[in-house]
């Protein structure tokens, strides 16, 4: 029958067909690398460095009497919004970032500093490992900190343990801080999981735009193959059904039907599972983003950075033993918060005056209500570190939750040390926490506490998903051989020189 005469439905099906049949040969492989590499990263997440193991690494900073204002150093920078003091390569130093830009100044002169030498790297690696170390660099990019958050930071050097694990710490040339350490079996495990999973390879993941656009789109061809596959799936049941006697699947060649079969019962968990993937690169095109606007920033922090910094009496910021001391402007007051080894923050004024936990929340209220009016009326609650919006969106242990009186109004939620702003959780935020976070990776409350059994939970689907694609990427191998038999076979065929010589027989 012409496809011009077909009942509408059936010219439906008819493209559903077309499209899960030749899609799915071109994406099978992608399927099956997804499930199998996310099975890999319930067990080896990407490498970190969390600020706590940091803070045990950076050098401490010495104290000292003389420094210049860090005012100077943040009027340097447009647009300064964080400044901290540390040791970098033996001398004190302000670290201003602004703008997606991070520039250091030596902190008893206020001049900029160069990046720091191959020497100095060195050093640096020999202080933290021992005189076995090395130091390989500068460079810009690398595949484990090949991540945009390690831009303001670059160049880095590579240094080197030469111990028996492989570890291996990553120092920026910029700011002198280390950012990141792996170790050889995190990198060896890394390779076929977060590496594949997230299609981290460093030639397309270092520009940004281009590997956002290319995995949202990928992402979102192999959600419709999905959608696709399921809607064909419950229709050949539901013909199947109808047999006699009845069955779910009339399909006797043995992939197909497992691939059918398999289909029906992984068909909901692989559906939900790739459009939760898909929308891990929303980046604020199907919901909101996480962070405030410029206006609603700007009043929060009350002023300027260099204008806070004012207040600041420079020869109390590095009195004691620290490892970093970090300003941030809140409601045109600064908050000096000071790091030591173990991570502790402590949390003082601009005159070394200790600020307790009412004092930070009526800061917090008073900037709040400036930058949100409608949430001038809020309470402050601790946040729940185990629950899904925390964890899908990275909050330390010290997050405060401020809950608006106004039902409407979003709720904001800060870290309790410093007053930095976290996330605006809105409704479509919250929802994309859900929708996102939960479906992908079974952090939903009663699991979140419990790690092992919510591995276990996942790795079942996971394996089904997995042998799904398997029979996925054997029918079309096994198309694609047929295609390729009947394609040679009718250019046998077509040409007489080579067609198979025939004999009359002998009389």
């Amino acid at each position: 029958m012409p496809a011009s005469e077909m009942h509408p439905s059936r010219r439906l099906l008819a493209v559903l067909v077309w499209f899960h049949r030749w899609i799915g040969i071109a994406t099978c492989l992608i399927f099956a690398a997804w499930f199998a590499s996310g099975a890999v990263m319930l067990f080896q997440p990407f490498p970190s460095l969390p600020h706590g193991a940091q803070m045990a690494l950076q050098a401490p900073v010495a104290p000292q009497t003389d420094l210049v204002a860090p005012a100077q150093a943040a009027a340097a920078v447009p647009g300064a919004e964080t400044l901290r003091l540390i040791q970098r390569a033996a001398r004190p130093a302000y670290v201003v970032e602004g703008g997606g830009l991070m520039r250091a100044f030596d902190a008893r002169t206020g001049a900029p500093l160069p990046l720091l030498s191959p020497a100095q790297a060195l050093a640096e690696a020999r202080r933290i490992f021992g005189h076995a170390a090395s130091a390989t660099g500068p460079f810009d990019y690398d595949q484990w900190v090949v991540h945009n958050r390690f831009d303001p930071a670059r160049p880095f050097y590579r240094l080197d343990a030469n111990d028996t694990d492989g570890t291996q710490l990553y120092l920026s040339a910029r700011s002198g801080e280390l950012l990141q350490r792996t170790s050889r079996s995190a990198r060896a495990w890394n390779w076929p999981g977060a590496v594949l999973h997230w299609a981290y390879v460093t030639p397309l993941r270092k520009h940004w735009r281009a590997w956002d656009a290319s995995v949202w789109w990928l992402s979102l061809v192999c959600m419709l193959v999905a959608i696709a596959g399921m809607v064909l799936g419950i229709v050949r049941m539901l013909a199947a059904r109808r047999l006699h006697p009845p069955r779910l699947t009339f399909f006797r060649r043995p992939w197909l039907r497992w691939h059918h079969l398999l289909g029906l019962g992984a068909g909901v968990f692989v559906l939900g599972w790739i459009v939760s993937g898909w929308l891990s690169m929303d980046h604020g095109r199907l919901f909101s983003r996480r962070t405030p606007s410029a206006a609603q920033a700007q009043a929060y922090a009350g002023c300027p950075l260099a204008a806070v910094l004012g207040q600041v009496d420079p020869a109390r910021m590095a009195a004691g033993p620290v490892r970093e001391i970090g300003v941030t402007p809140l409601a045109c007051r600064p908050v000096v918060t000071r790091t030591a080894a173990d991570g502790s923050i402590e949390r003082v004024d601009g005159s070394g005056r200790r600020i307790d936990d009412a004092a930070m929340q009526a800061l917090v209220l008073r900037a709040v209500a400036a930058g949100w009016p409608q949430a001038a009326e809020a309470r402050i609650l601790p946040a729940d570190p185990t629950a899904t919006d925390a964890l899908a969106e990275g909050w330390p242990p010290t997050a405060w939750r401020v809950r608006p009186h106004a039902p409407s109004a979003a709720d904001l939620y800060l870290d309790g040390n410093t007053g930095r702003l976290l996330t605006v959780m809105d409704t479509s935020r919250a929802a994309y926490a859900w929708a996102y976070y939960a479906l992908h990776t079974g952090n939903v409350p009663g699991l979140t506490t419990r790690p092992a059994l919510r591995r276990t939970l996942l790795l079942i689907p996971l394996a089904a998903g997995l042998l799904f694609s398997v029979t996925g990427v054997v029918l079309g191998w096994q198309r694609l051989r047929a295609g390729a038999a009947r394609a040679d076979g009718a250019a046998s065929d077509a040409d007489p020189a080579r067609r198979p010589k025939r004999h009359r027989a002998r009389r």
